[in-house]
């Protein structure tokens, strides 16, 4: 009797040895194949997009595949590509990834001036030097007042003599924001490269064009004013109620707005109508001024 239960027990004893053996063994082969596929959450595409198409979150999906069949240049996040856009001519189908070199940013598309315009906006290009651009110091999101000189004579004619000069110089249009900033080569003059390491540097080259965001009643203005003379962007902070009458009003009192923009009306073959002034807030001003 003594010896069957001392059978039975090592039978026992057995059996759960052998079940730890087995489990053992399953378990480090789960461990093993989850640690060689490295299951990896991801961002997807959901439907198909379209070039040029700013990406949100109802175009994506999230979902945990192998890590080796991941690209390496491929987004693994929603916070990585939720308002980015996708790059021209490359659109991106449906369960596909998110590959770094078909999805930027605003500011790293070639049109991203004209995409940071707002509604009622046209981009105005004006050309700039070292000086204009004081000191290499404005940058895109940054705002100008933008003044006006002519010197009498110095269109096409050359004048040595001092005293027979006519200087005219005043403001055009205060609070004009800068939506992109480009270099001789027109890359961004202010941008980030990657170097042969592939790690992440600032790049800084000298602003050659502006690109700023005007009115079309401001336009019709600043096209006349760039063949009448100088235009000259001052940097200025931003004031946040930009539209507002009162600073409309001081920036013609103290800038000589309305002559400025008179003088421009007059030397047009065109006349500026006066809906485009009225736009401006400067009818009452203009009637105001002396033939």
């Amino acid at each position: 009797m003594k010896k069957i239960k001392k059978q039975t027990k090592r039978k026992i004893i057995a059996a759960a040895l052998s079940l730890t053996v087995v489990g053992s063994m399953y378990a480090y082969n789960a461990y093993a194949v989850e640690t060689a596929v490295n299951p990896t959450k991801i961002v997807l595409v959901k439907n198909d997009i379209q070039p040029h198409t700013k990406i949100t979150e109802e175009m994506i999906f999230e979902r945990e595949v192998p890590g080796n069949a991941i690209p390496p240049n491929a987004y693994l996040s929603k916070e990585e590509v939720v308002g980015k856009y996708t790059t021209e001519g490359f659109g991106i189908s449906a369960n596909s990834f998110f590959l770094k070199n078909n999805v930027k940013s605003k500011n790293k598309l070639p049109d991203s001036a004209i995409l940071s315009l707002q509604e009622g906006e046209v981009a105005f290009p004006l050309l700039v030097d070292l000086e204009t651009s004081s000191g290499n110091s404005i940058v895109p999101g940054t705002f100008v007042d933008l003044y006006f000189l002519n010197v009498e004579g110095s269109q096409g004619e050359l004048m040595t003599d001092v005293s027979s000069k006519s200087v005219l110089f005043g403001g055009l249009f205060p609070q004009v924001r800068v939506t992109s900033v480009k270099d001789n080569e027109t890359n961004d003059a202010f941008r980030e490269e990657q170097d042969s390491e592939g790690e992440t540097r600032e790049v800084k080259s000298a602003a050659r064009l502006y690109t700023l965001a005007v009115t079309p009643a401001q336009l019709q203005y600043l096209n006349r004013a760039k063949n009448l003379g100088t235009i000259m962007p001052v940097a200025t902070q931003n004031v946040e109620q930009k539209n507002d009458k009162s600073l409309i009003t001081s920036f013609n009192q103290v800038s000589d707005q309305t002559v400025i923009l008179k003088y421009i009306e007059e030397k047009s073959k065109n006349k500026i109508s006066d809906l485009v002034k009225a736009q401006l807030s400067l009818g009452r001003e203009f009637s105001q001024v002396k033939k």
